[in-house]
């Protein structure tokens, strides 16, 4: 049974995260060259402890550790195109919320995402891309027009609803702050479409 204590303290924990990863990206974004932490390989053998997990594209431009910062053991890191969540994608967001206990959910699009400008394109696709790109299809029907901008963070709303929509929690029941990030190719930034009231 959780406490108000404990609330508090995964909301502070999950608030200090996403700050953490906007501090990250910053410095990503203006050029400065990743610090390398020390590798505490004995802490990295008693376990894993990163801070958030990300649902992230498979885009070879974006990998989620070098764009926000982060170093050996910051993030769980689950990497599909468009951020489709069907099969073991959702196992592997479970596993960190629930397992690991990690308190902040983080979803990660991108401007150019090829599986959102595949869905907008309308084009008919077989196979398990197909399967793919429909499932990001199906996040954009509120989408109006062909704006890719629009869409690709559409896209991460329609993404951080359904995944709120499952209703992950933590071991102790506790619900997961699921964030929606949109990263700009362009300028390297990300920017915060729903913080899940961590900033306000």
């Amino acid at each position: 049974m959780t406490t108000d204590a404990t609330s508090t303290e995964r909301r502070d924990r999950a608030r200090d995260a996403l700050r953490d990863l906007i501090d990250g990206n910053a410095r990503y974004a203006a050029g400065e060259p990743p610090v390398p932490g020390q590798v505490d390989r004995e802490a990295l053998v008693a376990g894993q402890n990163p801070k958030a997990v990300v649902i992230g594209c498979v885009d070879a431009r974006v990998p989620p550790e070098i764009i926000l910062g982060q170093g050996v053991d910051d993030l769980l890191t689950v990497r599909t195109a468009g951020q489709a969540l069907s099969g073991v994608a959702m196992g592997s967001l479970d596993f960190g919320v629930r397992v690991l206990g990690v308190p902040l959910l983080v979803v990660l699009g991108h401007t150019g995402c090829g599986a959102v400008l595949a869905a907008l394109s309308g084009r008919h696709l077989t196979g398990y891309l197909g399967e793919l790109v429909q499932e990001v299809g199906a996040r954009l029907v509120d989408i109006v027009g062909d704006d890719p901008i629009a869409a690709t963070g559409g896209n991460v709303n329609g993404t951080v609803d359904a995944l709120r929509a499952y209703g992950l929690t933590g071991a102790d029941g506790e619900p997961v702050h699921v964030v929606g990030l949109l990263h700009d190719l362009a300028t390297g930034l990300v920017k915060v479409l729903d913080d899940d009231g961590l900033l306000a």
